[in-house]
């Protein structure tokens, strides 16, 4: 019998997954379920208009694609909202089936009532619209009243940080991406001493891969808890 160790085993997610933009993974956990059943769910909404709010890297834009790959939706970033965007949508000579807006904490105030205008029309002609923001309405720099307190009544859904599930799902793949191949004990060792935030996540697996790269060396734990010590300092 040989003695030499095993290979520890691969990873395997039981994870429920989404077509995001297209071609990704989305991997559906307790963090986003509920955004998720919001957009499955969207030919039944009995609101016109939703909010998805949550972190860098939370996926709203993965949503947001998704949605769009389902109904013919408008996209527009709130940061360049100009009235062309939505003219021919308030005159009534385009219909889209939903108006998705996203980066809805960079709107610029010369543009508040375009969107307030907006909200009130979907209300009289039953137009979907989904919003987009790392931060929930009462967290927001509006400076219109009106406009605060409409988007105050929007039924809202956060994107938490990311559970234990999700955090393995998302580093699988993260490292699949790129493709690179870890096992279980790399996971195992990240896990439970990453900050739960997506963005500095997705740093880290960088910071791994470029050195994996440059130094030509197998992910190991003891790799990866070198970088992880650097990783941590810099913060």
């Amino acid at each position: 019998m040989s003695t030499a160790p095993k290979m520890a085993e691969q990873l395997v997610f039981d994870l429920p997954q989404r077509a995001a933009m297209g071609r990704a993974a989305f991997l559906v956990s307790d963090s986003n379920r509920e955004a998720v059943a919001l957009i499955d769910g969207f030919a039944d909404w009995q609101l016109p208009v939703h909010w998805i709010f949550g972190p860098a890297g939370s996926g709203k834009s993965h949503l947001a694609a998704v949605l769009s790959h389902q109904c013919a939706a408008l996209n527009i970033d709130a940061v360049q909202l100009q009235q062309d965007d939505i003219a021919s949508v308030l005159d009534g000579s385009e219909k889209p089936d939903a108006v998705i807006i996203d980066r809805l904490d960079a709107l610029p105030a010369d543009c508040e009532e375009l969107l307030f205008h907006l909200l009130n029309f979907s209300r009289h002609e039953n137009l979907k619209i989904l919003l987009l923001s790392e931060k929930p309405a009462g967290q927001l720099t509006i400076r219109l009243p009106d406009l605060v307190s409409r988007l105050k009544a929007v039924a809202a859904v956060a994107l938490t940080s990311p559970d234990d599930t999700l955090m393995r799902g998302l580093m699988s793949k993260l490292f699949s991406d790129r493709q690179l191949k870890v096992d279980a004990r790399v996971i195992d060792y990240l896990l439970p001493r990453m900050v739960r935030d997506y963005a500095d996540m997705a740093a880290l697996i960088d910071n791994i891969d470029r050195e994996a790269l440059a130094e030509k060396r197998a992910i190991t734990v003891p790799m990866v808890a070198e970088i992880m010590e650097s990783h941590i300092s810099e913060m």
